[in-house]
């Protein structure tokens, strides 16, 4: 799909009203839909997209990662909270499209279900949850708060636990990052970080597990809805 200057302007007021925050959405399609439907490269341009998770860095000593490189596991037993499994994205968000989206879902909560989804960039310390350090943004499941750089979280959504699926974008029309659960919009927050962000997820207690998702459906497998 080949998109336009003027479609800035239909994305940003009817993708996500960067002036609600917490918006109450049906679960479902529309949000997702139009999320994608704005997801293709404008003007047409070709950018690498991330396509897998980065085993080169990460906080290998915390996590494992499936052998096709989608799929993470916590194999400690958070001792510490530093002792996180934290990993990125190969790659980073693409910029040259309106909107880019990527989501999870939740295997096994884990013990204490301190699973987190966002975006970092590359110079994020890897043992520690997105959010907690500066250049960082992080949605949390176990308290459902957004952590952005050092400091508490800010309560922004509800919390998340096994069998749910949850998702992390970058609308680049209206400059935000917004945050999904279960294909409804959690909320939406203005994006002040600049240069490449790389989507990022972390779990942080015993059997926590994360799987991708692909074109909304479960499978066994961190994934991005196709482009249109």
């Amino acid at each position: 799909m080949t998109t336009t200057n003027t479609t800035a302007a239909t994305t940003n007021n009817t993708a996500i009203n960067s002036s609600s925050k917490n918006v109450n959405q049906d679960p479902g399609s529309y949000f997702i839909d139009v999320a994608r439907q704005y997801s293709s490269p404008v003007g047409g341009e070709t950018e690498l997209e991330p396509t897998e998770l980065n085993t080169v860095k990460g906080s290998g000593g915390f996590l494992v990662v499936s052998i096709d490189k989608l799929s993470v596991k916590y194999t400690s037993v958070n001792l510490h909270g530093h002792d996180v499994g934290v990993i990125q994205a190969d790659r980073p968000a693409p910029e040259k499209r309106l909107v880019y989206y990527f989501e999870i879902h939740v295997k096994n909560a884990g013990a204490r279900g301190q699973i987190a989804i966002g975006f970092t960039n590359h110079t994020f310390k890897m043992r520690r949850q997105p959010g907690w350090e500066a250049n960082s943004y992080g949605y949390h499941g176990d308290d459902g708060n957004l952590y952005r750089g050092p400091g508490t979280g800010e309560a922004f959504g509800p919390t998340f636990t096994t069998n749910d699926t949850v998702g992390a974008g970058i609308n680049y029309a209206s400059q935000e990052f917004f945050f999904t659960k279960n294909g409804a919009l959690v909320g939406a927050v203005y994006k002040d970080m600049k240069g490449l962000l790389f989507p990022t997820v972390a779990v942080h207690s015993q059997n926590e597990e994360q799987e991708t998702m692909k074109q909304q459906m479960k499978v066994d497998k961190i994934s991005l809805p196709p482009i249109v």
